[in-house]
C-alpha cells in the first residue's frame, strides 16, 4: 500500500459518516434524503482531509449537494474561494444554481474574451467557475490560487490521464479536490485512475503501478482478488446513486 493509503486508511478508522448531514443555515432548498446523505458524506471527506467522486445519476442533484457543502464550509471557516471546472455548456447552470440556492455565495465566472485575469479577483471570490478550454488555457493563472475546493463538474473530460485538462487539473493547488461524473469509467479502469488521481493524488501508485497492480489482472478475471483489494480502496471515496 502507498503511504497515502496507509495515512487515509489510520483517519478512516478515527471516523465514521455522520448519519445526519449539518446542513448550512442559508441553503435556499429542502434537501432530499439522499441528497443530506451525500452531503453528509461530502462533510466526512472533509474532515477526513480527502477528495472523492460524487457519480450520481444525472438529475439527482450533484450541483445542490456541492454548492451544499462550500456554503457549510464557509459558515463555519469564514471565505475562500473554490474552483468549479465545468464544460461550457454547463458553466452557467452553477452561477445560476448557486443565485438560487446558496446567495450568500459570491459566483465569478471566469469566461468569455473580457474575463478578468487578476488572481486577486478570483481569490475574492466565494466560487469562481471556468472550463476545461480555459482551465488548459490559463492554467499559470488559475494555478497560482490557492482554491479550498477545486471541483471537476462532468469529470469523465479528465478520463484520459495523458490528456492536457487531466494534467493541467492535477496542477491546481487546492485543499480538497471534488470530482462529480455520473460515469467515472466508460471503456476500462484506467478511467477510473485518471479521476481517483485527481480527487486523491497518489492514493492509487503511479498509472504503471495501477496497470500491473489491478487493471491488468482485473482485466483478465474480473473476479479476481485484485477487484476485490480494488473495491476495498476506492469504496469510502466514491459515492453513486442510481435512479
Amino acid at each position: 500500500l502507498t503511504p497515502a493509503v496507509e495515512a487515509f486508511r489510520a483517519r478512516l478508522r478515527a471516523l465514521a459518516v455522520k448519519p445526519e448531514a449539518e446542513v448550512p443555515a442559508g441553503l435556499r432548498a429542502t434537501l432530499r434524503p439522499y441528497q443530506g446523505n451525500g452531503l453528509a458524506w461530502l462533510q466526512f471527506l472533509d474532515a477526513l482531509g480527502a477528495g472523492g467522486v460524487l457519480a450520481d445519476d444525472m438529475g439527482l442533484g450533484k450541483t445542490l449537494t456541492t454548492l451544499a457543502l462550500l456554503l457549510w464550509r464557509k459558515e463555519r471557516d469564514g471565505a475562500a474561494p473554490t474552483l468549479v471546472v465545468a464544460p461550457t455548456s454547463v458553466a452557467g447552470n452553477w452561477v445560476r444554481e448557486a443565485a438560487r440556492f446558496t446567495p450568500d455565495l459570491a459566483v465569478l465566472l471566469y469566461h468569455g474574451a473580457a474575463r478578468e485575469k487578476d488572481a486577486a479577483a478570483l481569490a475574492r471570490a466565494d466560487i469562481v467557475v471556468t472550463t476545461y478550454t480555459l482551465l488548459r488555457r490559463d492554467l499559470p493563472l488559475l494555478g497560482s490560487v490557492r482554491f479550498r475546493y477545486a471541483v471537476l463538474d462532468e469529470a469523465q473530460n479528465i478520463k484520459n490521464a495523458g490528456a492536457q485538462a487531466a494534467q493541467a487539473a492535477r496542477e491546481l493547488d487546492a485543499e480538497r479536490r471534488l470530482a462529480l461524473s455520473g460515469t467515472p469509467v466508460e471503456n476500462h479502469l484506467g478511467e477510473l485512475w485518471a479521476i481517483m488521481d485527481f480527487a486523491n493524488p497518489a492514493m492509487l501508485g503511479t498509472a504503471r503501478e495501477f496497470a500491473a497492480r489491478y487493471e491488468k489482472p482485473i482485466t483478465a478475471d474480473p473476479a479476481s482478488p485484485a477487484a476485490q483489494r480494488l473495491r476495498g480502496l476506492v469504496r469510502p471515496f466514491i459515492l453513486r446513486r442510481t435512479k
